[in-house]
């Protein structure tokens, strides 16, 4: 479905150009020091300022995890979407997560993060680039002295938002693979009365797309596929342009030049006549690419339908049954799966929509293709989404050292076979939305919490709980 772009996996940004102002001085501690450097590269802008910042300011131990290169090419792709930033407000200044809000060269909002070293010089261990709604957001809340009294905001802050029409889904926070909440709220069928319930299922939306990448990974560490196979080796009559350039991993990573398969053509598509990965394929085979492979990135559902293809193409099977028997199941995720919006499915929310605030609702169902494919779209329940993270941190899904490449940089080489377990930290967030349905997962390594927000209405009604979720937790 169409995503919503997060910048860490990217970001999405607020468009709210506001008048400019003198930006606040920064401090003369390691802290200013590292963003100080980091927004002269990016004023820079090119990959030999950007190198040049990393080379000096990230620590030994996040360039052992990704190499110097492969950071260069990831930051400057994100520096050439933001252009220069313009600092607007320190949001923290000290401690090792120094935030500050800053606004893009098109007048967007950006939260970033600094995670550094605790001991001196602090270098950085790495970045986190958050959507924001501008300096006139609400301050962050406190964080909870417990986790009971975390939930019980987030009781309280989900009966309030369905009260006032502004929630309608489940949320799930866990500890360790434990359920603290699980709160439905809303209506899962607002024509006949049908209220959500804790095990309702959800459109949701691109994070069908941590299952693709998993599958690739499956593959990958059988043999089945490099990440350096370029798709007219598993796709030989494709028309897709440069296909004999764009590699797997590009595909995986988003640079590979491809973009959307939503626009005038989906528009202009049956929508009924879209039930395979194929169906797709008339929707963008013959664009144009953004950029030449590798010179960018852009988020990319056409990339993530051509990795469904290439399952299909290694596994021999069609990619929906192939997720089913090779993650869903192992995972115990009982009720995922990737039914047509006009087939019978009980206990499945009905996604609604509306322009504004205030106007009537109504479903979404003339938005949505014929059937999900492995760029999203498919419906699952907050329990197993906790499963399946649990499957994915236990090493259920793939090898341990493909899981620990999953949990790190998508642009990292492959594992070696012989490489020693390294210590995961960090996290995996993933977010998804379209008319009436919005989904986030956060899963954070380092505290063992595991967050779903489920919404059967129009973004930002999931994400905007899950920040708050965050913030009573003290995630960042």
């Amino acid at each position: 479905m169409r995503p919503l772009r997060r910048l860490a996996l990217l970001l999405v940004l607020c468009l709210a150009p506001v008048l400019r102002g003198a930006s606040p001085p920064l401090p003369d501690t390691p802290q200013g020091r590292r963003i100080d450097a980091f927004l002269k590269a990016f004023a820079e802008g090119t990959p030999e300022a950007i190198r040049a910042f990393i080379a000096e300011n990230f620590a030994e131990t996040a360039l052992a995890e990704m190499p110097l290169d492969q950071r260069v090419q990831r930051l400057s792709g994100i520096a050439k979407q933001t252009g220069p930033l313009e600092l607007s407000k320190l949001i923290e200044a000290a401690g090792s997560k120094p935030t500050f809000l800053a606004r893009t060269r098109a007048g967007e909002w950006v939260e970033i993060s600094l995670v550094l070293e605790e001991a001196p010089p602090q270098k950085i261990r790495g970045l986190r680039f958050e959507q924001s709604e501008g300096p006139n957001a609400p301050p962050p809340e406190a964080r909870k002295s417990s986790d009971a009294e975390a939930a019980a905001a987030a009781r309280a802050r989900v009966a309030d938002l369905a009260a006032s029409d502004a929630f309608s889904g489940v949320v799930l926070m866990a500890k360790d693979g434990k359920p603290f909440l699980l709160e439905a709220a809303g209506m899962a069928d607002r024509g006949l009365g049908v209220p959500n319930r804790a095990d309702t299922k959800f459109n949701i939306g691109s994070i069908n797309k941590i299952f693709t990448q998993v599958a690739i990974a499956q593959l990958a560490a059988e043999g089945k596929l490099s990440l350096s196979d370029t798709i007219r080796k598993h796709l030989p009559d494709t028309k897709i342009p440069e296909a004999d350039r764009i590699t797997i991993q590009q595909l995986l990573t988003m640079t590979s030049g491809m973009g959307d398969i939503f626009g005038e053509k989906f528009d202009a598509a049956p929508k009924d006549r879209i039930r395979t990965l194929r169906d797709y394929l008339g929707l963008f085979e013959t664009d144009p690419l953004k950029f030449p492979p590798g010179a960018g990135r852009a988020y990319s559902n056409a990339g993530y339908v051509v990795l469904g293809l290439i399952v299909e193409k290694a596994s021999g099977r069609d990619y929906h049954d192939y997720v089913r028997e090779r993650i869903f199941g192992p995972a115990g995720m009982k009720s995922t799966d990737v039914n047509a919006p006009d087939a019978v499915v009980p206990n499945r929310a009905v996604g609604y929509t509306r322009e504004k605030p205030g106007d009537a609702w109504r479903t979404n169902v003339y938005g949505l293709p014929g059937r999900s494919s492995s760029a999203g779209g498919g419906y699952s329940t907050a329990a197993d989404l906790l499963a399946f993270d649990a499957a994915l941190r236990g090493d259920r899904l793939l090898p341990r050292g493909w899981t620990d490449w999953f949990f790190g940089d998508k642009a990292a080489p492959p594992p070696a076979l012989d490489a020693p377990p390294r210590k995961r930290s960090g996290g995996l967030g993933f977010a998804g939305g379209t008319e009436g349905a919005n989904a986030v997962v956060e899963s954070d390594l380092d505290t063992g919490y595991t967050l779903v927000v489920l919404a059967n209405q129009d973004p930002p009604a999931a994400e905007a709980l899950m920040k708050q979720l965050r913030q009573w937790l003290g995630l960042r």
